[in-house]
């Protein structure tokens, strides 16, 4: 710890345990927290490593495996023995910590654990094992708990207007719901280390059940519905969901959504739809069109269940999607995008998994961007997909100044504003992976048969497996046949948005052709930045041409001959780089 005269304390912090072992942090001043990380850096000897240390190798267990047998009672009540293999990666293991939901209490620890220790109200529960493990010893750890997960109720009265609340039917509050769906089973590691789970619930009959994993078995004895799934990979996201739901099937996708309450909501507000036909419809479309960009994703069927909140998330073959989008007429594009966002992630963070925090954009960039594409295509309209990135890229400027880079990865929202992760990392990201879509787009045919190729050939090679942002540039340059540092330095590690001035003028030549005279000025960029920008040029006899100006330094000018009078140039015309536009006369 130093104190500082002026600033607040500052602290260096090695813990060889962490991915990034090395932290600087300094007094925290913001949400209440009393440290803030101001930098995290790897040891010397792992800094030109990828995907070669797995995350949380370093931790001093292994965890092998789950089997997980969980009960949801008539009330709702939750409990669920676990029963979990740890193999010792150190000698003289003995203390085991796990992650443990703050409302579950701990009932009895077995296997080879005696006992265990835990700060009320704490998510943190210490298992201790009978006698201390040597380096690849295995024990078998069981714990036995129950609490309160279940949660009852509907965002939907606190979003309709006043006049509805009063008199909404007791049916709109029928939406079960899972309370966190990270630790409701002991977790073990930082990140939480990924396992084969064998998981059977039992559940009340008159709910339907969906679970990550393959399902085996199913079976009723009266009331009670158990149902028995394994995972076909190891994985670090499980978790399930349960409801009185219909179930619509379309093809290799099952939606689940609870049709009673929409027909009511649907009475009040908006008139009769079909939610599940219509949420279905484009998570099928989407799942087809994904296989067909980017390769057969891990698993053979899909489950869509509804959950009543504002946000999705995804987990191997299970999706959650907002109650709001089985209801919404949204006409602009974002319903599409968001079902597809989620329907993304079985290829872009559970297909191919993020290698570390700073590459979380592999995740939610790359769905953010699979989700821009399929709306583009599915709705076939460009206008709301144009007018989509230049909001985002509206966001994004606002934040140039004070947002960190895409590289920072997770910590990107707790360095400043917590909406910058999504600003940063989703939107950011996204746009990312537009502007390579538009590097590698012949401008001549408009094909995008490279870019196809190369988004094909990334997820192939990584399926099943960890991937950085590294290994992510190595494939690009590979299609690219250059070396990309300058984009991924430019773009992923830095800050900078340009804008571009476009100036230009025309004077005839000879044999009726045309000089034209360009000049492009670069600012809000350091003189190094370097992008090749599309520009349009339309004729007078209505045809046009698309070039590309290879954008560096503070201003570049050039002169070209073209074939007939120019009357208008417009430069980014596909908003192929995320910069601001602006014109000015020639002088």
């Amino acid at each position: 710890m130093a104190k500082r005269e002026h600033g607040e304390d500052v602290m260096l912090l090695v813990d060889p345990m962490d991915e990034e072992p090395v932290e600087l942090l300094r007094g925290g001043k913001e949400r209440g927290e009393k440290f803030q990380v101001v930098s995290e850096v790897r040891r010397e000897e792992d800094r030109t490593d990828t995907t070669t240390v797995a995350a949380g190798q370093r931790e001093p267990f292994e965890l092998d495996e789950y089997r997980v047998d969980a009960t949801v009672a008539k009330n709702l009540t939750f409990s669920a023995a676990v029963t979990l293999r740890l193999i010792a990666r150190q000698e003289g293991q003995r203390w085991v910590p796990f992650w443990l939901f703050s409302e579950m209490r701990v009932d009895s620890i077995g296997g080879a654990a005696d006992s265990s220790f835990r700060d009320k109200d704490s998510p943190e529960l210490w298992v201790r094992l009978r006698t201390p493990l040597r380096g690849g010893d295995s024990a078998v750890v069981r714990v036995s708990y129950h609490g309160d997960l279940i949660g009852f109720g509907s965002v939907m009265r606190g979003v309709l207007p006043k006049e509805y609340n009063p008199s909404l039917p007791a049916a709109l509050d029928q939406w079960l719901f899972v309370k966190t769906t990270q630790t409701w089973f002991p977790r073990y590691g930082s990140p939480p280390q990924p396992a084969d789970m064998d998981l059977t619930f039992h559940t009340p009959r008159r709910y339907h059940f969906a679970s990550i994993g393959r399902l085996l078995e199913t079976h009723t004895d009266g009331d009670v519905l158990t149902t028995h799934w394994v995972t076909e990979r190891p994985t670090d996201q499980a978790c399930f969901n349960l409801g009185e739901f219909d179930e619509v099937k379309m093809g290799p996708v099952t939606v689940q959504v609870n049709s009673d309450a929409h027909r009511q909501l649907s009475l009040l507000l908006f008139g009769q739809r079909d939610p599940g036909g219509d949420v279905g419809r484009d998570v099928s479309t989407s799942l087809a069109f994904f296989t067909g960009m980017y390769g057969a994703p891990l698993f053979q069927s899909y489950t869509a269940t509804e959950v009543p909140f504002f946000y999705g998330q995804a987990f191997p073959g299970l999706m959650y999607l907002s109650v709001t989008t089985f209801q919404t007429l949204d006409q602009s594009g974002f319903e599409e995008m968001f079902r597809a966002h989620e329907v993304a992630h079985q290829w872009w963070g559970i297909g191919v998994e993020p290698a570390g925090y700073r590459d979380a954009w592999l995740s939610e960039g790359f769905a953010e961007f699979s989700a821009l594409w399929f709306m583009q295509l599915r709705l076939r309209d460009n206008d709301k997909f144009f007018k989509k990135l230049r909001n985002t890229r509206r966001d994004i400027r606002a934040r140039r100044n004070n947002a960190p880079p895409i590289a920072l990865g997770y910590r990107v929202g707790d360095t400043g504003l917590p909406e910058d992760y999504q600003t940063i990392v989703y939107e950011k990201g996204a746009w990312v992976v537009h502007m390579l879509r538009n590097l590698m787009l012949d401008l001549r045919t408009m094909n995008e048969d490279r870019f196809r190729a190369m988004m094909q050939d990334f997820y192939v090679q990584y399926r099943g497996r960890r991937a950085a942002t590294r290994d992510f540039q190595r494939v690009v340059e590979e299609h690219m046949g250059m070396a990309m540092d300058w984009f991924f330095d430019e773009w992923v590690n830095g800050t900078e948005i340009p804008t571009y001035i476009l100036s230009w003028k025309a004077e005839p030549d000879s044999g009726g052709r045309y000089r034209l005279h360009l000049r492009v000025r670069q600012e809000d960029a350091p003189d190094t930045f370097i992008m090749p920008v599309p520009l349009e040029i339309q004729f007078a006899d209505s045809t046009h041409a698309l070039v590309r100006v290879n954008v560096h330094g503070p201003f570049v000018e050039a002169a070209i001959q073209v074939p007939a009078e120019p009357t208008k140039l417009t430069l980014n015309p596909l908003e192929s780089v995320l910069a601001e536009i602006r014109t000015e006369s020639w002088r």
